[in-house]
């Protein structure tokens, strides 16, 4: 974790340190360049902005979507872009280079040292901040516990939770229409649903009006803080080592950055709840099965199933240490809240701006329920039957393949590679482009948002939100392209060894929610100008809102 403890008498500077960390970048760079004979150069890519942050200002920036989503259009599947002190990188997103990176060869293109030693400084020794056999032995210790099963059980937990957000929503709405932000209660309903769902803790974050404590305040400060701080971030690896941990505290402390003050803090507080949530969990299993029964959730969740279930386990290859599952905790808790919470703020802004999707959505849901009513006495569906409502299925799947919550994402290449291209592109020298060899230590940017809009995949009408394009299962076009996927033949929730592990329950949750929203409430736009901006996960922005992102729609009962 970040430390906050003081060094004094030390007579280094952290100019000193910063100017020695980009003399060695800069000479890196300059032998990469010179020595290192780099094959990418012919590929062909959009101008540097600037020799020292080459197109990073574009890859980070808040405003940059469209550039991502003009990449490929412009220049092919396989694009160099420039990074800092003149080094390249690579951004893909043909169909058949995306397979070898994610899958044939997904040993060799792992996450990069940057995203991997700096999500351990967040979050700990987690399935973020582990590669190799480490990651792959813990995926294979927690994938069971995001089963269908387990998915199943905790489905009455999720409704518990979305009915606390329907009866806030009656209460703020019984005098006409209101407006509410409902990025902020989605943020609030997520994070409820992931903390009884997957941890077996309440987060009271529906219990009052605002729903505002200093965990819910870190949690959501955390994207913008660490986006805030993406081209830093690369000088991360040099940073971790030198001296101690206390030292770089020190560091951290000295130095002059409100934004970097501001994620020591955030991840300080994240440390100090979701440690205290696990030891009441220890404890409440080491007491015994009563115990854990009694918790919120009832031992059904995540978290608690895991837990039990390396209780059992007779091979210590089966099992987590203390930090690991701590780690779990912290990671599933980040995860489930933002992207879950955009992609549902994405889904009801489309719904305001297309009524009559809304309409059609709307009678689909309740259909369902009034069967469902007169057979079980409320209208909770079942897990099973919600997965077979297909309006429903074709919102959610068109809106994760046009705005998915992560718009790209990077990787090393750890030993020499080959990417073949489905589509050649032409190099800066007129000649055609059929594979480009990967050097060693080369970065690797993988364009989910861009390839889920390329109109080779999708058709010319790639960049509009049509559910109907889902009628007759996946597009054949995208069926033909194979990309990497295990959603609906999107890049959504990436593909290999590093998809996301918790598809199925980000899925249950966003039906559980939409479904219980829309048969009680109906959404239309406010006179709030919003746009969606870049931050690691996609936020919507009030125009002349600086206080963070904000969704405010009209609510009404129906």
């Amino acid at each position: 974790m970040l430390s906050t403890d003081m060094l004094s008498g030390n007579t280094i500077t952290a100019a000193t340190v910063v100017l020695a960390l980009l003399t060695l970048r800069m000479g890196w760079a300059f032998y990469r360049r010179t020595v290192v004979k780099i094959p990418i150069r012919n590929l062909p890519g959009p101008a540097r902005t600037s020799w020292r942050r080459g197109n990073l200002g574009e890859l980070y920036s808040p405003a940059g979507m469209s550039w991502h989503h003009q990449l490929p259009r412009q220049f092919g599947g396989l694009v160099k872009i420039h990074a800092l002190f003149g080094d390249e990188n690579v951004y893909v997103t043909d169909p058949l280079a995306l397979n070898q990176v994610c899958v044939k060869d997904q040993d060799i293109f792992e996450q990069t040292t940057t995203f991997v030693q700096g999500n351990g400084v967040i979050f700990g020794d987690g399935l973020l901040s582990t590669t190799g056999a480490h990651h792959r032995n813990q995926r294979r210790i927690i994938n069971p516990v995001f089963g269908t099963s387990h998915m199943r059980d905790i489905t009455p937990a999720i409704y518990e939770v979305v009915h606390k957000l329907t009866d806030l929503l009656k209460k703020r709405t019984q005098n006409g229409a209101s407006r509410q932000d409902m990025l902020d209660l989605m943020m609030r309903t997520a994070l409820e649903g992931i903390g009884q769902g997957g941890l077996g803790h309440s987060f009271n974050a529906l219990e009052d009006d605002d729903g505002r404590n200093e965990f819910r305040d870190a949690l959501r400060g955390l994207i913008p803080a660490i986006f805030s701080l993406a081209i830093e971030r690369q000088f991360l690896p040099y940073i971790l080592k030198i001296g101690t941990p206390s030292f770089r505290g020190w560091l951290v402390n000295i130095t002059p950055s409100r934004r970097l003050h501001r994620l020591r803090d955030i991840v300080n507080t994240m440390y100090k709840v979701n440690s205290a949530v696990f030891e009441s969990k220890k404890e409440a299993i080491k007491r015994g099965d009563e115990k854990v029964l009694d918790q919120v959730g009832h031992g059904r969740d995540i978290v608690s199933i895991l837990m039990r279930g390396m209780e059992s386990a007779e091979s210590d290859e089966d099992k987590l240490s203390d930090s690991e599952v701590l780690a779990q905790l912290t990671t599933l808790v980040f995860t489930s809240h933002d992207t879950t919470s955009s992609t549902l703020a994405h889904i009801l802004h489309l719904l305001c701006t297309h009524q009559d999707i809304q309409t059609r959505l709307r009678n689909e849901i309740r259909r369902a329920k009034d069967e469902w009513e007169k057979e079980h006495g409320n209208r909770d569906l079942g897990y099973d039957l919600l997965s077979e409502l297909p309006y429903l299925e074709a919102v959610c799947r068109e809106t994760l393949r046009l705005h998915a919550a992560v718009t790209f994402m990077t990787r090393t290449a750890r030993a020499p590679a080959v990417l073949p291209l489905l589509w050649p592109v032409m190099g800066t020298d007129g000649k055609m482009i059929t594979e480009v060899p990967i050097a060693e230590n080369q970065n690797i940017h993988i364009g989910i948002g861009a390839a889920n809009r390329d109109p080779r995949i999708w058709g010319p009408d790639a960049d509009e939100w049509k559910p109907e394009r889902w009628e007759n299962g996946v597009p054949k076009l995208a069926m033909d392209a194979h990309l990497p996927s295990i959603y609906a033949g999107t890049m959504s929730f990436l593909g290999g060894g590093r998809a996301c592990i918790g598809m199925k329950f980000a899925q249950l949750e966003m039906k559980v929610i939409l479904s219980m929203l829309l048969d009680e409430f109906k959404v239309s736009l406010s006179k709030d100008e919003v746009t969606w901006k870049l931050a690691n996960i996609q936020m919507p922005w009030v125009k002349g809102f600086d206080k963070g992102p904000s969704m405010p729609l009209m609510v009404e009962r129906v």
